[in-house]
């Protein structure tokens, strides 16, 4: 029992004590009061004792005046481009909380900032850097292979670690990041999602090429696999390393596997080595399809060549959904008004993707520390603070955001397409849904038929789709077959109609 038990079973004997009083006996009256003195004083402990655990309740319940998170980002190095952007996306989040009445209202974010320079080691160093100076939790990295450097820092401190576009299938081993989160889907569901869309055209005959970073390989390896589940020959698989500055063999390697669409997972500043030097090989325009990952499905590739623009025309590919709903709108006008000289990049409508999954990453954190605080938890506490980030479930920026069991958002990506100076979005892809096409492709050469290639078991070509249309889900295909017989040329022409 408690001591406020106690003290109620103490008044309910002496109240049962006190006896009848008809004013007969002096000595029975005298016996009573005693008694109600007793109570009353009981009462009064009571009372005293109750406001004592009142009080301490309080002081469980106190918001800290301050928490502390980390922000890692590239500021320099090959991410600088995500990095810059997502670091003032992350200061706005953190201003914006500060100025909530609502969320976390007695407890001001402040923030310790490191420059992780896109590289491992780096990234390492500066976590425990910020880990030392009395972060709750830390927002970052951009790369892959920069998280989990910093993973293996953040575990063995217990500090939560989210980051906004780290992708490696790799990270979601819990035995190994333990503490590591992401706000962005991995990459078993990119690679999944453009095997689905190569089978979904009907091509049968493809190549890979991909940085040989933990990226690269990511998606790739996820699509090879499910591209064989789906009966999709992977003709040739080609790696290069990252910031490699001539890569025409690796093309010629392409070019000469007979294959003519071609998966790419690779960052922008790599895609433009690609697509600057793959015009010299032969491997561009009409005649050939390039898949890319959100790496490489980016404006930021071609912005300062139009050569490389011309290269990447009819370009497909999958980008992480951007934003939706109210509270993007509500960024948008963030970022549009905000000082550009204090935020880089902002001052218009038209942040980079990673910037909204870096505000949303800090949302995450708000809202499982809000909740720490109203029930009473010690929010310096790590193990639990990510028991709070899992059970986490608001709506942000880039929609609803929940976490799976590897602590992975399973997100939306959209199906866009290069048409002129702009990515275009004409499809959507998720687990559930598959693809949806919502709005015209335009291919390399300006066509809006799909182009179709067959060959050989050697990767050579032998056959070509000329057409492919679509009406009222029945397909038409013709096949013009040129062959070469005993010095006799025969051209032949199939048409044949399938339902979908």
């Amino acid at each position: 029992f408690s001591i406020l038990d106690i003290l109620k079973q103490y008044i309910i004997y002496f109240l049962s004590l006190i006896p009848y009083n008809d004013g007969r006996c002096n000595s029975m009256n005298r016996k009573g009061n005693l008694l109600m003195t007793t109570v009353v004083l009981a009462i009064f402990l009571l009372a005293m004792i109750s406001s004592s655990e009142t009080v301490r309740a309080t002081q469980l319940n106190q918001a800290p005046s301050e928490i502390k998170l980390g922000g890692l980002f590239p500021l320099t190095g090959r991410l600088s481009y995500v990095g810059v952007q997502s670091e003032a996306a992350w200061r706005l989040a953190i201003q914006e909380i500060n100025a909530d009445p609502n969320l976390l209202p007695d407890t001001q974010l402040t923030w310790v900032v490191r420059d992780t320079a896109t590289d491992p080691a780096t990234g390492a160093m500066v976590a425990q850097e910020v880990i030392d100076a009395g972060v709750v939790g830390i927002v970052g990295a951009a790369s892959s292979s920069v998280s989990k450097a910093i993973a293996l820092v953040a575990a063995q401190n217990q500090i939560p670690q989210i980051s906004y576009s780290s992708t490696s299938h790799d990270l979601s081993d819990k035995s190994q990041y333990p503490y590591f989160m992401r706000v962005v889907p991995p990459d078993t569901m990119q690679g999944f999602a453009i095997a689905h869309i190569v089978d979904y055209f009907n091509w049968t005959d493809v190549a890979t090429l991909a940085t040989s970073d933990d990226y690269g390989v990511g998606s790739i390896q996820v699509f090879e696999e499910q591209a064989q589940n789906l009966g999709i020959n992977v003709v040739t698989s080609v790696k290069f390393a990252g910031e490699a500055t001539d890569i025409k063999s690796q093309l010629q390697v392409i070019k000469d596997s007979g294959a003519h669409v071609i998966v790419l997972n690779v960052i922008a500043q790599d895609a433009v080595t690609i697509f600057s030097q793959a015009p010299d090989v032969g491997i561009t325009g009409e005649g050939w399809v390039w898949i890319g990952t959100d790496g490489c499905t980016q404006e930021q590739v071609f912005e300062n060549s139009t050569a490389i623009k011309e290269a990447m025309q009819g370009m497909i590919g999958t980008k992480l959904n951007s934003g939706i709903g109210e509270v993007y709108e509500h960024f948008l006008d963030l970022w549009e008004h905000a000082d550009p000289n204090e935020y880089p990049g902002a001052g218009n409508r038209n942040p980079d993707t990673y910037a909204t999954y870096a505000y949303d990453a800090v949302y995450t954190f708000a809202h499982a520390l809000d909740q720490m605080i109203k029930d009473g938890k010690d929010v310096t506490n790590g193990e639990e603070l990510l028991n709070y980030l899992y059970n986490t479930d608001f709506t942000g920026a880039t929609g609803s955001i929940t976490f799976d069991e590897n602590g992975d958002r399973i997100g939306v990506y959209e199906l866009v397409n290069l048409q002129g100076d702009k990515f275009e979005t004409v499809g959507t892809w998720d687990i559930k849904n598959s693809i949806q096409i919502t709005g015209t492709i335009i291919w390399p050469g300006g066509t809006t038929e799909v182009p179709q290639f067959i060959t050989t078991n050697n990767g050579k070509e032998t056959t070509e789709v000329s057409q492919i249309t679509t009406t009222n889900q029945v397909i038409s295909l013709s096949f013009n077959i040129s062959l070469t017989i005993f010095g006799i040329s025969l051209s032949v022409i199939i048409r044949k109609r399938r339902k979908l």
